[in-house]
């Protein structure tokens, strides 16, 4: 099963990232990609991930700025991992040579031809700097708005009701033993991007059961999702919790539980996913009257959301179209033949480690 995810993406206390966790696996060794924009960084991740998609699993990370663009690739059976290492996700060797090695990618392009466009490439660099700072701003704005309305529908929370309906679904779904060891993992399946609130729906395509959590107000999304993978972990399940960026990755919005073939997602008014078969009307949760005494606060807040969700999407294009310019200077300056034996000479020491 080849998945897709988001390697991290903005928050208000800037960029956000579990990657570090899947590093720290002593049994994958990580190919450490240094270099700027335009170095080739994703390019090679996407040929070596073709090479060995078909014969194992490979994880694809993308990056949020520019959702067609690799960060990073996990293959599981060679037990491999290659990832940008450069801002905002810096990434550094926990034990040098053993677990992990730095690949430079600097080293192969023509600084003369770079010292060319110099002015060029420092105000561009700074154009982007400005623009994805002010994109953050508004990610601020648009976290605390949702966190608002987060907390209004906390304090509406029927929460007896609501562990009740958990315990029973549990019960329905995972009516048997999982043959996993009830490991959590974090994973980025949803970011805020330049074509809006992008969720890698190409995962959810492996899963029988997608369950849309209908919710206005996030509360009961997240203690759902929370409450549910405690019981498929009791049950011995493995699971994926996915943060969720609005929230400062403090709270999570999906839910998966692969050997279940069962997935839980939100469908709220910046997610949109409202296209499956399955929903679940997480409005029953709250209380009605309480929500009620709250219509005028949560309408704002719904209002404002939608605006600076909207601010944010067109910062990140912008800063988007700005870092493309980068690109262009660098990509000039590489050496286009020595990446394609970087990328050869990758792709031989993991199949060597794998045959060790």
């Amino acid at each position: 099963m080849s998945e897709k995810y988001f390697l991290g993406a903005m928050t208000q206390n800037g960029f956000s990232t579990e990657f570090g966790k899947i590093m720290a696996d002593k049994e994958y060794f990580t190919f450490i990609l240094k270099g700027g924009a335009g170095t080739g960084k994703s390019s090679l991740m996407k040929k070596i991930a073709a090479e060995f998609e078909p014969t194992e699993d490979v994880t694809r990370f993308y990056c949020s700025s520019d959702p067609a663009s690799l960060d990073a690739i996990v293959l599981h059976t060679s037990k491999a991992i290659i990832c940008d290492g450069t801002a905002p996700h810096v990434m550094e060797c926990s034990y040098p040579g053993v677990c992990q090695k730095i690949i430079n990618l600097g080293e192969y392009w023509d600084e003369e031809k770079l010292k060319t466009f110099k002015s060029e490439i420092i105000e561009v660099t700074d154009k982007n700097k400005s623009l994805l700072a002010r994109s953050k701003r508004f990610t601020t704005a648009l976290s605390n708005v949702c966190f608002d309305t987060y907390n209004c529908g906390e304090g509406c929370l029927l929460e007896e009701k609501l562990k009740s309906f958990t315990e029973r679904s549990a019960k329905r779904l995972l009516n048997k033993k999982g043959s996993g060891s009830g490991k959590t993992d974090l994973r980025q399946l949803t970011a805020l991007t330049e074509y809006g609130c992008m969720t890698q729906l190409a995962t959810l395509d492996s899963y029988l059961d997608v369950f849309a959590m209908n919710d206005d107000y996030y509360a009961a999304s997240h203690k759902f999702v929370t409450l549910m993978a405690q019981q498929a972990v009791k049950r011995d399940y493995d699971v994926i919790l996915c943060p969720a960026i609005l929230f400062g990755n403090t709270l999570y919005e999906h839910l998966l539980i692969p050997e279940a073939g069962i997935a839980f997602v939100i469908n709220s008014p910046i997610s949109k996913l409202d296209g499956f078969e399955k929903a679940i009307n997480m409005g029953r949760f709250y209380d009605k009257k309480k929500i009620s005494a709250l219509k005028t606060r949560l309408r704002l807040d719904k209002v404002t959301a939608s605006d600076l969700a909207e601010e944010v999407y067109s910062g990140i294009k912008k800063a988007k179209k700005v870092h493309d310019e980068i690109e262009k200077y660098y990509i000039a300056a590489m050496d286009h033949a020595a990446l394609n034996k970087v990328c050869d000479s990758i792709s031989r020491e993991i199949h060597e480690r794998t045959i060790k």
